[in-house]
């Protein structure tokens, strides 16, 4: 007994070691087979795996096929510096619009941004029974032949022009203005852009979050939009936005956002946005909603266009500014 027994723990100590080393090689083997059919997966369906450049508004990423022939790549909208690559949450603007005294029915605007990279929607945007204005990026494909079918039904074209914004990791496109240039290089680049569309009777700003917080800035900007008899349009991309008090300092012909219509691409959640577009224009007079060549953009205003056209006066932004 005594002589068995110090051999006995030996034994234990031996089946656990033994236990624990094949439970390390399967486990081993389990992550290999992992990897490997994890590369093999993606190998065979790259497309199934989501890119994290691509943003959406739900934070989520996602990779969109692209129609080349159709589709230019698209940009970020907007941007905040608490949400970075999302547009500012689905509300009316900061600041009131100026109410006026009105008889008849309210007066609404819709701005369509972002023109000129989009053909299909674009198109389908020119063709509704509605009296859109569209504002067109500078330097895009389809532009110069969507600004002409927009003309021929006499819609308001705006130059969409690309501004500085607060996240400097977006990139609002080629020609963007920034706070650190000089007045004649901003010169330049604004009458390079708004040669692209030729046909603009106002301005309005691509992303700008920075640049139209900055008063310096939008004091050398506004003063070519004056020497061309232009409006200046304020997307109000951002909470600090001085472009529309300035214009109106200055003489300029103005007005502001109010409500964006398309943040959530959802023809439900753009319906009712329009319902908001609506009944702030009841309760001030007048009001401008802008939206995106998106197809649910397009298909929510097919739908509600019978509730604008009753409801409320559809204008060109021209007759908003003041």
């Amino acid at each position: 007994m005594a002589k068995g027994s110090p051999k006995k723990p030996a034994r234990k100590g031996a089946k656990k070691k033994s236990g624990r080393s094949f439970g390390l090689f399967c486990l081993f083997l389990f992550v290999v087979a992992t990897l490997v059919a994890g590369f093999y997966f993606m190998a065979l369906y790259p497309g199934s795996v989501p890119d994290p450049a691509t943003p959406t508004l739900s934070g989520q990423s996602k990779k969109k096929p692209l129609n080349r022939e159709t589709d230019a790549l698209p940009g970020i909208l907007y941007e905040e510096p608490s949400l970075p690559h999302q547009a500012p949450p689905v509300t009316a603007s900061a600041k009131k619009p100026t109410t006026k005294n009105m008889p008849g029915k309210p007066l609404v605007a819709i701005v369509i941004d972002d023109m000129g990279d989009r053909q299909n929607t674009g198109q389908a945007l020119i063709a509704l029974d509605l009296p859109l204005s569209f504002a067109f990026l500078p330097f895009t494909p389809f532009s110069e032949a969507l600004q002409k079918k927009a003309r021929a039904k006499g819609r308001d074209i705006l130059l969409h022009l690309p501004l500085e914004p607060v996240d400097s990791k977006a990139n609002p496109g080629r020609g963007a203005l920034t706070t650190a240039m000089d007045p004649e290089t901003m010169q330049s680049l604004f009458r390079e852009a708004l040669q692209t569309v030729p046909s603009a009777v106002g301005i309005s700003n691509h992303m700008g979050s920075r640049f139209t917080a900055d008063p310096k800035a939008m004091r050398t900007l506004l003063p070519l939009v004056r020497e061309r008899n232009l409006f200046f349009l304020d997307s109000v991309t951002g909470a600090k936005s001085v472009a529309y008090d300035l214009a109106r300092e200055m003489g300029i012909q103005t007005e502001r956002r109010t409500v964006f219509l398309d943040n959530d691409q959802n023809p439900d959640k753009i319906q009712a946005q329009l319902e908001l577009l609506v009944q702030l224009a009841g309760e001030h007079g007048q009001a401008v909603g802008i939206g995106h060549p998106y197809p649910a953009t397009v298909e929510a205003l097919r739908r509600y266009q019978t509730q604008l056209r009753t409801r409320a006066e559809m204008v060109g932004v021209s007759r908003l500014v003041h």
